[in-house]
């Protein structure tokens, strides 16, 4: 225990001195930690360069790293900053706090678990978290926020390249020899060993499973890259294939950058991935009215849908699954939607939530009942509240802003990938795409400055047409 103690106290000091000496500039190594971890950590672990003490503390790190960035943007908030602030940020402190304030009750007086309940809050926090500190930092400093957007991108589009050469060449027992998130996942992470292939060495989400069939030749494994997990890869892929697409301005370099992007997302075979993906481009094509190119993106995806067969069959079994008698592991989400839709609001449990024991949960799969199983009505309703509202922050003026439209649609995203699971709150799914989110809201600050200081030109609620930060919108 003790030796576990200092390895987490070094973490913490190494991401104090990140902060003191790097400043904003330790966003990157917040970002390269999520991106990288679960390849080096279990690399380091599975070849016996580091054993389970420091390997736990390296996992804490960008954890620690994030909770040290929260706290100093939140004082620049608060003494640099006036209110009010962006509309999304009150129900987003409404759902944080209250949570906090379930889970404290249901602690101390209820009998719930501290671990488990901490774990969830932990995820609970998180959007407030890594939002405060895009939005404060990135406001503060706007230059830095544009490169540090254009850098996250083209390190993503990096990162695609390993995980489309891992997932072309790299031996079936790669993971299992060179790098075994297996093991790391059970234990360094604590993960249920359920959940694991250990006869390969990757996540039991990283398998084919229901896939099996469909991609046999295609395929033994899904791509998971640096990041440890096909899910993951898919949403991290979709932040630079969508600004790629429709944010970024059209360069032979970007579109390279773009199909390597598009090659790891498509090799994750991860389906939320891909409806995130397909949700945001979608509603960016409609708010700018580019119905053709719409139509055209369409025709195309479904082309390869029916011209390549281990993607129709995929889709056919995917479709035969929805339906909640199939005799199929795909059929949770069915059964999780049914449930939802039909138990979840006449459960008089779900009025304040149940706690946050796990044995509580009785809907499967849906990121919804996540929320109102666990914390109650008043956790669901300001998720939903927070997503309109983030809508609505960017819905203003005559001439939609390119970085506007694109937050729109994460928010039109995130409404319809919560069905699946709670990915908006969980750190390496989705740290990239709330980067995207905070930056867009880092204009709506207005900065108050002290005598003597220089302020930094940002405006709040100006009309989108006015206020364009970064390139504009390719046609």
């Amino acid at each position: 225990m003790y030796p576990m103690v200092f390895y987490v106290v070094v973490m913490a000091f190494v991401a104090t001195l990140a902060v003191v000496i790097l400043r904003q500039r330790s966003l990157y190594v917040l970002f390269l930690a999520t991106y990288l971890h679960h390849f080096v950590v279990p690399f380091l672990y599975t070849n016996h360069y580091v054993g389970k003490e420091p390997a736990y503390g390296l996992f804490l790190f960008k954890d620690i790293l994030l909770l040290e960035l929260f706290a100093w943007s939140a004082v620049l908030l608060l003494t640099r900053f006036r209110r009010p602030w962006p509309l999304p940020m009150t129900p987003l402190l409404v759902l944080t706090f209250y949570c906090a304030f379930r889970f404290l009750v249901g602690a101390v007086f209820l009998g719930d678990e501290w671990g488990s309940g901490l774990i969830k809050m932990k995820m609970i926090c998180f959007p407030l978290e890594i939002l405060i500190v895009v939005m404060t930092l990135t406001a503060l400093h706007p230059e830095f926020g544009k490169r540090f957007l254009r850098n996250m991108t083209y390190v993503l589009a990096v990162l695609a390249v390993v995980a489309v050469a891992i997932f072309v060449l790299a031996p079936r027992d790669f993971w299992l020899e060179h790098a075994n998130i297996a093991e790391y996942n059970r234990e360094i992470k604590g993960d249920t060993e359920n959940e694991q292939d250990f006869d390969t060495g990757v996540p039991g989400s990283a398998t084919m499973g229901a896939r099996a069939e469909a991609f046999a030749d295609f395929a033994s494994l899904r791509a998971v890259g640096t990041f440890g997990d096909a899910l993951t890869l898919s949403f991290q892929m979709a932040v630079p294939v969508l600004l790629l697409s429709f944010y970024f301005p059209k360069t032979p370099a970007s579109v390279l950058m773009l199909l390597m992007s598009g090659a790891a997302m498509l090799c994750s075979l991860s389906r939320s991935g891909w409806v995130f993906a397909a949700v945001v481009g979608t509603c960016v094509l409609v708010r700018r009215r580019h119905y053709k190119l719409l139509l055209s993106v369409g025709s195309a995806l479904l082309a390869v849908v029916l011209l390549w067969p281990p993607m129709t069959q995929f889709a056919v079994d995917t479709v035969s699954n929805l339906s909640p008698s199939a005799e199929n592991a795909d059929t949770f989400h069915a059964e999780g939607l049914l449930y939802f839709y039909t138990r979840g609001f006449s459960d008089p449990g779900n009025i304040l939530g149940k706690g946050t024991r796990s044995e509580v949960r009785q809907i499967p799969e849906i990121g919804y009942a996540y929320l109102l199983e666990f914390f109650g009505l008043v956790a669901y309703g300001s998720f939903l509240w927070f997503c309109f509202a983030l809508y609505r922050q960017f819905g203003k003026g005559s001439q939609p802003d390119p970085l506007g439209v694109f937050v729109q649609g994460i928010s039109v995203g995130m409404l319809v990938v919560m069905h699946f699971s709670q990915y908006p709150f969980a750190f390496t799914e989705f740290i990239s795409v709330w980067y995207v989110v905070g930056f867009g809201l880092s204009r709506y600050l207005l900065l108050k400055t002290n005598p003597g200081e220089e302020p930094v030109q940002l405006r709040r609620r100006a009309p989108l047409g006015n206020v364009v930060i970064g390139p504009g919108l390719a046609h």
